[in-house]
């Protein structure tokens, strides 16, 4: 008798499009060659003007893709969370957020499945990585760096899981479909947030997807110092706008006593922060928040030193 050969668990990669029709074929052509051998597409429009629609019913057609009704204009977040509320819904094992305008290795899917693997049963996990840098034409430009430490201090502050690169088990799927907010920055930074309190990230050194540069992305990776200096600018304006305290203030709301206890303290200090000089004080001198860069990490002690966080 010829053993049972048991079929692979299923991975349904999420696809965000709007006004996409440039690079979008290309993109899903990356898709359908990659080597993990059981994966769905699925996709919502998130409102496009252009071809895209066209070109994703056409798709559809040939069988390729599968297409969420609807296409109003909810924006990236939410737009994502959609997808994923409707992943949850199958018996899909992995989901895997897509961008409409990258080119994907091959390998991408597979190598995100091997990790997370290793991964507990029970534990909700996240997996991502570096991004290779190119140029509308797919040219190398640069690498993103890697993270020296990942965790919840550094997730209240800074995203360093990039959405096009995250791969989600289903723990992790259930998990944050329980608590889909109205509103955050972006889908990746708040998935980053949730697995770094309650589950595990796995952060590979390893470039599986080519992320492309043009005048249209909705946000882009820097390539250069002076692009540095912009983000860097951007984000302190943004941090002014107290949008780094309204996530946390959600995150506390939605998950309320769940949080663990040395989460919580740092999360509740955090908070606080906004009306209290001490606790302002207490997070200026502590290293349970953090940022990549010491730059980054002085820039935002003086955000909370002034009150702007």
């Amino acid at each position: 008798m010829t053993p049972e050969v048991s079929k692979p668990n299923k991975v349904t990669v999420l696809l965000s499009t709007y006004n996409g029709s440039k690079f979008l074929q290309q993109q899903l052509n990356s898709l359908y060659e990659q080597t993990y051998p059981n994966i769905r597409i699925l996709v919502r429009d998130d409102g496009s003007s252009d071809s895209t629609r066209s070109i994703l019913e056409n798709e559809q057609i040939s069988g390729r893709i599968d297409i969420l009704r609807g296409h109003k204009n909810l924006g990236p977040a939410l737009s994502f969370f959609e997808l994923l509320h409707n992943a949850a819904l199958t018996e899909t094992e992995y989901v895997a957020f897509c961008d409409q305008d990258d080119v994907w290795h091959p390998h991408k899917i597979e190598h995100a499945v091997s990790a997370l693997r290793v991964v507990a049963d029970n534990c909700p996990a996240l997996f991502c990585s570096r991004l290779e840098i190119v140029d509308e034409q797919l040219n190398h430009i640069g690498f993103t760096n890697t993270p020296k430490k990942v965790g919840f201090g550094n997730a209240l502050v800074e995203n360093v899981a990039t959405g096009c690169t995250m791969v989600l088990n289903r723990k992790a799927v259930e998990l944050i479909c329980k608590h889909l907010p109205s509103k955050v920055l972006m889908h990746d930074w708040w998935c980053y947030l949730v697995l770094s309190c309650f589950g595990e990230i796995i952060f590979d050194n390893n470039a599986n997807i080519k992320y492309r540069q043009h005048g249209n992305n909705t946000i882009g990776a820097t390539v250069n110092i002076f692009d540095e200096l912009k983000r860097k600018l951007h984000r302190f304006m943004y941090s002014g706008k107290g949008l780094l305290w309204f996530q946390a203030s959600v995150f506390s709301n939605m998950f309320e006593n769940g949080i663990p206890l040395s989460q919580r303290r740092v999360l509740n200090k955090f908070i606080a922060a906004k009306s209290s000089l001490w606790c302002r004080v207490q997070l200026i001198l502590s290293k349970e928040i953090w940022r990549q860069k010491w730059l980054d990490s002085l820039i935002l002690r003086f955000i909370i030193l002034i009150n702007r966080i």
